[in-house]
């Protein structure tokens, strides 16, 4: 009789124990029509840079400790020749992957010639490479202006002209990541130089006119380039802005980033500078024109710049946005600070790090890297952080885009969130820990909205109720998946809101 007791005990147990578990929420096969290109800011495991380096030691420090450091090395013996100054640096071998592949001129320049992730219509991530044979160059502000090319050139022994480098191991490197991590490769027959290139990950992309030119230099016209990026990424939003500089690369990643699917953030140079009328003109002419992936206008944000060694500007938006942490350079001037404190502003939650580049005191560089840098600065205006980083994705994100609510809303308006969410783990969603969380803006205690899902696959939504008139709210969106990741989009809310006001 105790035996049957017990066994009931455990049953009732059991039933009450499974009626307590979250319900998962297995969503479709993953089989969008398209590819998806990630954007900056979506969930990364890691960094990858170059050794020999041509980054200060102190940022090689804070990425390993931040996530995996990928390191792209030439061979065995500069593989151990990285392992001795990681050991004396006190940085964990075992979050440490070195990745061998040849090195040619532009080695250090991963931002430019490094893959993009995409993720496939079965959500499995891939590499797409582009085209870049010929680097590195630059023009003016034209956007048919001619080319030129600033890397090195050799003598023909036969003919004795001068015959320019090209970076064919640099064109190749990205196929020894993709093997590194088991990740099929996407040909793109166009160049797509990195560091000129800003994605929101919904289809939207900006690049500067230079990308064109450099596209007819290997013979694809402007067609071909916004046809073959419709096919292969889905960017079906492409927006080509002036070039902004009377003579550079003219890379938009030194001009400002895109901090998220609706923000932009912009650099201002003094007013008495040379280039501050052009700087202006694009934003009042071009930039504020331009519409977000949810048909609304970009929100301008600005990042003030300021001279260094003479009339160059200090390039504060070629900074790497690296899951939650930001890594500005730093150019050994009183506005580092200011930029600093504007990243913060911008950026409410994230971690900003910055980081000078003193080549004479560096314990340990590229020789080449020294040769290239005369006047001891690591950084210059067009070539910083974010041009000699890459991220590495994490294929198993937990994605989440929100379709935010207008800055004011009046009777009769929207209340409605959407939220895209793709598990790209495929282990499901959960069902008790899908929200929409909001407040009065001041209070402490946030109201939860359970999110419902939507008729279209991986689209999720919660109507907020009526709210008092007068009144500012924040509000955030959080997810979890039974992989075990959690995500929130400000992706580091609470810190990092959105927010609205109800008006009369």
């Amino acid at each position: 009789m105790r035996i049957k007791n017990i066994t009931i005990a455990l049953i009732f147990i059991a039933l009450a124990f499974s009626s307590c578990k979250s319900k998962i929420i297995m969503q479709p096969e993953i089989k969008h029509a398209t590819n998806r290109i990630a954007a900056e800011w979506e969930p990364t495991i890691g960094t990858i840079i170059a050794w020999p380096l041509d980054i200060p030691h102190n940022l090689v420090i804070e990425l390993a400790k931040d996530g995996k450091l990928y390191t792209m090395v030439p061979n065995e013996q500069e593989k151990q020749e990285a392992i001795k100054w990681y050991t004396k640096w006190n940085i964990d071998l075992t979050n440490v992957e070195f990745i061998i592949a040849p090195q040619g001129s532009d080695s250090w320049w991963l931002r430019d010639w490094g893959p993009f992730a995409v993720f496939t219509p079965k959500g499995e991530m891939h590499l797409a490479d582009g085209e870049y044979e010929w680097a590195t160059p630059v023009s003016g502000p034209a956007c048919d202006a001619p080319l030129e090319f600033i890397n090195d050139v050799n003598i023909n022994p036969e003919t004795g002209e001068e015959e320019l480098v090209l970076t064919l191991e640099e064109d190749n490197a990205p196929d020894s990541i993709g093997k590194h991590i088991n990740a099929p490769m996407i040909k793109l027959p166009y160049t797509f130089t990195g560091g000129n290139v800003f994605t929101d990950g919904r289809g939207n992309a900006i690049s500067t006119c230079i990308i064109l030119n450099e596209c007819k230099h290997i013979g694809v016209s402007a067609e071909q380039f916004f046809a073959e990026n419709k096919k292969l990424l889905s960017i079906n939003n492409y927006t080509i802005m002036s070039n902004f500089e009377e003579r550079s690369i003219q890379h938009i990643d030194c001009y400002l980033k895109m901090l998220d699917e609706e923000r932009l953030f912009v650099m201002e140079p003094p007013v008495d500078h040379k280039d501050y009328a052009e700087y202006k003109r694009i934003v009042d002419e071009e930039l504020s024109k331009m519409t977000n992936c949810y048909g609304r206008p970009y929100q301008i944000l600005t990042l003030n710049t300021y001279r260094y060694d003479g009339e160059r500007l200090a390039a504060y938006s070629n900074s790497l946005i690296n899951g939650k942490t930001i890594y500005m350079p730093m150019f050994r001037i009183p506005g580092d600070s200011i930029a600093l404190r504007q990243w913060e502003e911008a950026m409410p939650g994230y971690t900003v790090k910055g980081f000078i580049y003193d080549v004479d005191a560096e314990p340990i560089l590229d020789p080449r890297a020294r040769a290239h840098r005369p006047h001891g600065h690591g950084w210059n205006d067009g070539d910083a952080l974010h041009c000699r980083t890459r991220a590495m994705w994490d294929r198993e994100m937990l994605y989440l885009s929100v379709n935010r609510l207008n800055k004011e809303i009046v009777n009769g308006d929207s209340r409605k969130i959407e939220v895209n969410i793709i598990d790209y783990s495929n282990k499901g969603l959960m069902a008790d820990e899908l929200f929409v969380n909001y407040r009065e803006k001041g209070a402490s205690e946030w109201t939860k909205l359970p999110l419902m899902q939507s008729e279209k696959d991986f689209y999720f939504y919660a109507e907020l109720p009526e709210l008092a008139a007068g009144l500012s709210y924040e509000y955030y969106v959080s997810a979890t998946s039974a992989s075990g990741k959690t995500e929130t989009m400000p992706r580091t809310a609470p810190y990092g809101l959105y927010s609205f006001s109800t008006v009369e």
